[in-house]
């Protein structure tokens, strides 16, 4: 049977040692946030209530159509994407997208 053997613990490589050059994580979550390097606050939507805009659906929205929309309501981000209710230009109905979708027409 063989060992193996341990490094020797230094004060370079002691555990205590290395947590106190770790950042905090609000550090961390600050600068990794969407929106910071567009110049946008976070949480600030990039359209406003009663513009007109380009919707076109994802690939995984085979069954959607992309038309031309105007904006009803903003509403809170998910998954780091801001949202929208919009209702179309054409037959009036309404839906829910992320902002990613949406081209400012």
């Amino acid at each position: 049977m063989r060992f193996v053997k341990e490094a020797p613990v230094t004060p370079k490589n002691e555990p205590s040692n290395l947590y106190k050059k770790a950042l905090p994580l609000k550090q961390v979550q600050a600068a990794s946030r969407p929106g910071k390097e567009q110049g946008r606050s976070i949480g600030g939507h990039k359209f406003k209530v009663g513009q007109s805009l380009l919707f076109s659906p994802s690939i995984f929205e085979a069954a959607t159509r992309k038309g031309l929309f105007r904006v009803v309501s903003l509403l809170p981000a998910d998954g780091g994407d801001n949202q929208y209710r919009l209702k179309s230009e054409t037959d009036g109905h309404e839906r829910v997208v992320r902002e990613g979708q949406l081209t400012l027409v």
